[in-house]
């Protein structure tokens, strides 16, 4: 859906201030729980055998659940006064400097209820991709629209073609919060999935990742299927204007090789965005001489402020991009838990037979590699550390990393 920047003009709020549209939920400051209780209870178990006989068990009872995405947000309100759509619902940070999205929804409204002159409507927002942890505010306003389809929208609640008056209303300004329970799941319109934030995710030390700021996912254009001519596009054009006017990416790094990438040269997003192929590894391969030069080369821009926010990905955004992003989180210094439910929320629910291939099995690499850096009982933070200074990373970048990423 198309998101635009709209603001409403004096004369129609005037003549909206004795219409009747109320906010129903959420509405007085009350926490969102966006991401499904399925993926919540599965990432809440303490080892990763746990967590594969959760999902064991719920394979076999039959519960699907939901995974790599959230639910949608259900905003509701109410009329007295008659008035209907299309609607205008705007949706904005509260107390952020980031623009209003603005969505004019007519079908997909559903009217819950109607009785003694009171309606009920409900709209599922599709794609809200909300920060966690974040207040928002929202409000609608209706009967925005002539009864006669052709004559268009009215102005100041008079319809410019016939002179009929308008019932138009806009409502109070609602506010709630985002609940904080990461991963932050982004949803584009196109064929670009697995995608979610870095951020989010507490540290052992108390501080929180910044979101916003580092993106994962699949590619944004298809493997090339000779080598020579570059895939398609698996974006569409309101997908473009959001991840980089909304979300403001301005770097991406792509960790294909350069057989799947073939003759792309710059960002499917186009101009503006810093286009950085980079054939990388995954898995124990980050460990190898080959792996770690390349780790050193990726790590760096992370390291420039003005690279933010970046997009990287390989071709599905699992096994490369899951590497890169445990390292990120890793020396930030998010929990060795949280690393790995991080990392197995691509790969989840897929059970049974995925127990020991396809992502499963990754653990033991991680493991074993980082492992290597550090005396027995040093923090897993400091051997991921240990792992990049070996890389050839310097201190002063890592450092520089931090204060870019933590809050």
């Amino acid at each position: 859906m198309k998101r635009m920047i709209l603001s409403v003009g004096a004369a129609m709020a005037a003549a909206m201030a004795g219409a009747a549209v109320e906010t129903v939920s959420p509405k007085g400051g009350e926490t969102v729980e966006l991401l499904p209780s399925s993926q919540r209870r599965v990432m809440a178990l303490a080892t990763q055998d746990e967590r594969i006989a959760a999902l064991e068990a719920m394979d076999k009872a039959g519960e699907k659940g939901v995974w790599r995405r959230t639910h949608s947000l259900r905003l509701r309100w109410r009329t007295t006064a008659g008035e209907a759509g299309p609607w205008k619902v705007e949706l904005w940070r509260d107390g952020g400097d980031g623009a209003r999205e603005t969505h004019w929804v007519d079908d997909g409204v559903e009217k819950l209820s109607d009785e003694n002159g009171v309606s009920t409507y409900e709209w599922r927002v599709p794609r809200a991709n909300l920060e966690l942890g974040r207040a928002y505010c929202w409000k609608v306003t209706g009967g925005i629209k002539c009864d006669v389809w052709e004559h268009g929208s009215t102005v100041g609640g008079v319809c410019p073609t016939c002179g009929k008056n308008q019932a138009a209303g806009a409502s109070d300004t609602a506010r709630f919060v985002n609940a904080a329970n990461p991963p932050r799941w982004i949803a584009v319109e196109g064929r670009v999935g697995n995608m979610r934030d870095l951020g989010g995710w507490r540290t052992t030390d108390g501080r929180r990742v910044r979101q916003g700021m580092i993106y994962r996912g699949q590619a944004l254009n298809d493997n090339s299927v000779n080598g020579e001519r570059r895939g398609r596009n698996r974006l569409m054009v309101e997908d473009v204007d959001y991840l980089k006017g909304t979300l403001g990416v301005k770097t991406e790094l792509d960790l294909r090789s350069p057989r799947e990438i073939a003759d792309l040269a710059a960002s499917p997003l186009g101009d503006g965005v810093t286009y950085i192929p980079r054939s990388s590894t995954h898995c124990g391969g980050i460990f190898a001489d080959w792996g770690k030069s390349v780790m050193a080369a990726n790590f760096r821009v992370f390291c420039d402020a003005r690279n933010y926010p970046v997009y990287f990905h390989c071709i599905a955004g699992a096994d490369r991009t899951g590497a890169l992003a445990y390292v990120l989180n890793g020396v930030l210094g998010v929990s060795r838990h949280d690393l790995e439910v991080e990392w197995e929320s691509t790969f989840y629910p897929r059970l049974p037979e995925m127990k020991n291939r396809n992502g499963w099995n990754v653990k033991r690499h991680f493991d074993e590699g980082f492992a290597k850096y550090g005396a027995d009982g040093g923090t897993w933070q400091r051997r991921i550390e240990l792992y990049l200074l070996d890389c050839g990373v310097t201190e002063a970048e890592i450092a520089a990393f931090k204060s870019i990423m933590l809050e």
